[in-house]
């Protein structure tokens, strides 16, 4: 009788996983670098809460892919929807934002079944 380690059981984290959960994470770090070099008086109390929203969820979500947790394809998702409607309101938005959103979900869906919640 042949036993599994703990390294046989875990799912391989795809490379399209690997990638999102590392940009993530850079965005996240971006934000907050961009917050701090801009200050609030040059991006407005609106974009500086706007962009430290988007650091947190964007370290947070990276953090939960590199992990390969469910929770994080949720959350991505929301926010993604959230984010889309944001932009529209200030008038920042473009149609890469729109792309790399639903790019970012459908890889998170496709590799659901590979993930956990916990």
């Amino acid at each position: 009788m042949k036993f599994m380690t703990n390294e046989a059981m875990k799912t391989k984290r795809p490379s399209s996983i690997t990638l999102i959960s590392v940009f993530g994470i850079y965005n996240g770090l971006l934000s907050f670098y961009f917050i701090f070099r801009d200050g609030i008086q040059r991006l407005g109390p609106m974009n500086t809460l706007f962009f430290g929203l988007v650091g947190i969820v964007f370290l947070v979500c990276g953090i939960g892919f590199w992990l390969m947790k469910k929770w994080a394809v949720h959350i991505y998702a929301i926010f993604a929807i959230i984010d889309q409607i944001f932009l529209l309101v200030i008038g920042r938005w473009n149609i890469m934002a729109l792309v790399f959103s639903a790019i970012v979900v459908y890889l998170g869906y496709k590799h659901f079944s590979k993930m956990s919640y916990r």
